[in-house]
């Protein structure tokens, strides 16, 4: 990893907010970097949760335009204030994380020597690695699938709804069964007081070791290493579990074949524009919290300038970033997490031309 092209940190992320990130537009992938107990928060650009706007329709006021234009005209500057037809006050869906992937060392000591957690920008890879643990995370382009690698004899898997703000009503069914060379995990959650639903998959393969069901989860032992495919789909009604998993293993069940296909559509998009002030080499090795102690520094214009396209290309493409990114952790993210239309948009979007990012712009298939 550049010094200038990504950071890292020599501590795990304590709030969701300070997790490394990474995204292709459509899903996304917080990593908190915990020892022995690590956490990636998954998410998806369309879970929203329906609250009742879902139904609603635009307003119809086209016939009492001219009379607002005439009174606005007329001096009267609050009337638009007053211009709806009647309903009450209805907020937007608000957005959601879908769940965590939990990682557990069963034969975890506490201790985490060597410890190092990063995100690299150009390739979108996030990395937490220790002595006896090494875990890289991405979010691939090619495949649209969330691809993680962990090398650790033995871990507990599991799919975790329990995050902060989730609903009380949440109806939420798992799913753990053996498959040849691996496990398959599922996690649907039906939204309260309506037919809408998502549901995550994720295929665990096994290199080297055995795979043994704890529901809801998997206990893997003696391994080599371990292979995690996921994929999250919102929708209506039931989904054929079966189908999705069947379309993760049509993928090579191989971490550098995956890389390999994902990185260049990530890398030649994130090299196009580099911020390069000549900084001090060693700022520039600084971990990113320790950096932003040095505001005047050229160092940290860079990683910052860095950071930011690095994170507008991983949140873009099926919609435009919300408030958010593609990211959130909690179900009561502050103003839901949404599109608002006066000037954010406007901002969030407005350096992909100087950034040179036409994907932001460019609306990718789902």
């Amino acid at each position: 990893m550049s010094l200038v092209h990504g950071t890292w940190e020599r501590r795990p992320a304590v709030r969701w907010e300070d997790g490394f990130l990474s995204g292709n537009g459509h899903h996304g992938t917080l990593v908190f970097g915990e020892p022995n107990d690590e956490r990636v928060v998954v998410t998806h650009h369309t879970l929203v949760r329906p609250n009742g706007s879902e139904h609603a329709r635009p307003p119809e006021l086209a016939a009492g335009l001219p009379d607002l234009q005439d009174r606005l005209l007329a001096g009267e500057l609050d009337a638009a204030e007053r211009f709806t037809d009647g309903r009450d006050l209805l907020w937007v869906q608000p957005f959601h994380p879908a769940f965590q992937i939990r990682l557990r060392g069963t034969t975890a000591t506490g201790e985490a020597p060597g410890y190092h957690r990063s995100v690299d920008f150009a390739t979108g890879v996030t990395r937490t690695r220790y002595e006896g643990w090494d875990s890289e995370v991405f979010v691939s382009r090619a495949d649209d699938v969330i691809v993680q690698r962990v090398t650790a004899t033995d871990l507990d898997i599991s799919l975790d709804h329990r995050l902060p703000g989730a609903p009380d009503g949440l109806g939420v069914g798992q799913g753990a069964v053996l498959t040849p060379g691996g496990a398959l995990l599922t996690l649907r959650g039906h939204y309260p007081g309506s037919d809408r639903a998502y549901t995550g998959v994720t295929l665990v393969q096994v290199t080297g070791g055995t795979a043994t069901l704890t529901p809801p989860g998997v206990r893997i032992t003696g391994a080599e290493s371990v292979l995690l495919l996921t994929r999250v789909v919102r929708h209506t009604g039931e989904l054929d579990v079966l189908e999705e998993a069947r379309a993760l293993r049509d993928l090579p069940l191989d971490h550098a074949a995956l890389l390999d296909r994902h990185t260049p559509l990530h890398r030649t998009a994130y090299e196009r524009v580099t911020l390069d002030l000549d900084a001090d080499p060693a700022e520039r090795a600084l971990p990113g919290s320790e950096l932003l102690e040095h505001p005047e520094s050229p160092a940290l214009m860079e990683r910052l300038f860095a950071a930011g396209r690095y994170h507008l290309l991983s949140a873009s493409g099926l919609f435009p970033p919300r408030l958010t990114g593609l990211w959130t952790g909690d179900w009561d993210t502050a103003w839901s997490g949404a599109f608002t239309n006066d000037a954010n948009v406007n901002l969030q979007t407005a350096s992909a031309a100087s950034a040179a990012l036409p994907e932001v712009t460019e609306r990718s298939p789902p």
